[in-house]
């Protein structure tokens, strides 16, 4: 569970992040998390999460939401069942938090641009 998130921080659990970083399905952090093109979320980005076969992934775009989609993401996402969901990181935070309150059974990762 998400903590609390601030420009640059995000406080999961005992932990502070002020990088980039993902969560997957069963809780593990990937911190440190780079793209290919810094501010473009791209398949290949994703290689750490996709065989871990998410349900849904929530994507926080930055406190400005700075960070794309590639063109053809979310379709490529869906045609391997993936649900994606991107909004600013504090509303992506939020939804996170609320999904695996609600829907614990639910398989779900997320990736998050802490900063712009």
């Amino acid at each position: 569970m998400i903590t609390s998130f601030t420009f640059g921080q995000m406080v999961i659990g005992s932990g502070t992040y002020t990088a980039d970083l993902i969560i997957l399905p069963d809780r593990r952090i990937i911190p440190d998390w780079r793209r290919k093109q810094g501010h473009v979320l791209e398949l290949a980005d994703l290689r750490a999460v996709l065989p871990l076969n998410p349900d849904m992934l929530i994507v926080g775009t930055g406190v400005y939401d700075r960070m794309t989609m590639a063109p053809g993401l979310e379709k490529d996402l869906l045609s391997m069942g993936i649900e994606l969901n991107a909004l600013s990181t504090d509303a992506a935070a939020t939804l996170f938090n609320t999904t695996i309150a609600r829907t614990p059974d639910k398989s779900v990762s997320a990736c998050f641009h802490l900063t712009c």
